[in-house]
């Protein structure tokens, strides 16, 4: 379930923050749906729990090492919102990623973080 929700984390973001589509990309309601290769690199990395615990890690491309193979419903901004499925050994799982921050509100840089499956908020901290 966690290797899941963190391939689906890492497509969101990718797909989200991409500045531009490579050749494995798709178009879903218009949108232009870029590899990880190009995702925003504020939203790569690690991501933790409010206790500190590992949560995820989004890569170009990968989410937990599993591929980002589509997504669908994306909302591009800050926030945003997304599905992104992801394959994993056992078949594709779909997740649904939020985001936020990354950026300054009102002189104050808001912390980027996200949400997996209506989950709990998670940092890069």
């Amino acid at each position: 379930m966690v290797k899941r929700i963190l391939a689906v984390t890492a497509l969101a973001v990718s797909v989200a923050f991409a500045g531009g589509a490579s050749g494995t990309a798709g178009n879903f309601d218009g949108m232009a749906v870029a590899s990880a290769a190009t995702a925003d690199e504020q939203f790569t990395g690690n991501w933790y729990d409010a206790k500190g615990n590992f949560v995820v890690s989004i890569q170009p491309g990968v989410i937990n090492s599993c591929r980002i193979v589509r997504t669908y419903d994306v909302k591009e901004g800050t926030p945003g919102s997304g599905h992104f499925v992801i394959l994993e050994a056992n078949g594709e799982h779909d997740l649904f990623i939020e985001w936020e921050g990354g950026d300054w509100q009102n002189n104050n840089y808001v912390e980027p973080h996200i949400t997996i499956d209506h989950g709990q908020k998670l940092t890069r901290k």
